[in-house]
């Protein structure tokens, strides 16, 4: 239960960071967030490949929001998205094998979770960073929650892949 509330702790003040803090922050904090995950919480280096995974698509998910104008970002990169952003991704990845571990049996509820939490995620976001959500807001909303009910069970289930070939 401690590697659980540490991995969450981690994820909770890593998002916090990420969207107030900007680049530079997100970087350091993800940086000592990886090595405080190395050393307490991974059970298997093939953990690394599922995080890598699940950050490549997520960072493609968000660039593709990005590009289609679902999401705005002032100081995005090349690939639409900024530098925090992919920092935030990579924390985010490191809960699916620990703190969330237990929505692998209940991928409707990660879904419905998904569709619900994740949009919410970015409304937050948009107050509170360099982050716009694209206009009408109800379309935009709309296709982040389809997005991320799809995705974020798709992760789930992948998680499961990878504990069982561990």
């Amino acid at each position: 239960m401690k590697k659980i509330l540490l991995n969450l702790a981690v994820f909770q003040i890593g998002w916090m960071v990420c969207v107030l803090g900007g680049d530079i922050y997100a970087l350091v904090y993800t940086l000592g967030a990886v090595l405080i995950h190395q050393f307490f919480l991974v059970e298997h280096k093939s953990e690394w490949l599922f995080i890598t995974i699940v950050t490549v698509v997520g960072c493609l998910w968000d660039s593709l929001m990005a590009l289609s104008g679902v999401m705005i970002y002032a100081d995005a990169t090349a690939i639409g998205i900024p530098v925090w952003l992919m920092c935030l991704w990579v924390l985010f990845a490191m809960t699916f094998m620990h703190a969330l571990a237990w929505l692998r049996r209940y991928l409707w509820l990660a879904a419905a979770f998904a569709g619900i939490f994740g949009p919410l995620s970015y409304w937050v976001g948009d107050e509170l960073s360099t982050a716009d959500v694209g206009a009408p807001l109800i379309v935009s909303l709309a296709i982040m929650a389809v997005g991320w009910a799809v995705l974020f069970p798709a992760g789930m289930y992948l998680t499961s892949r990878f504990k069982s070939s561990i």
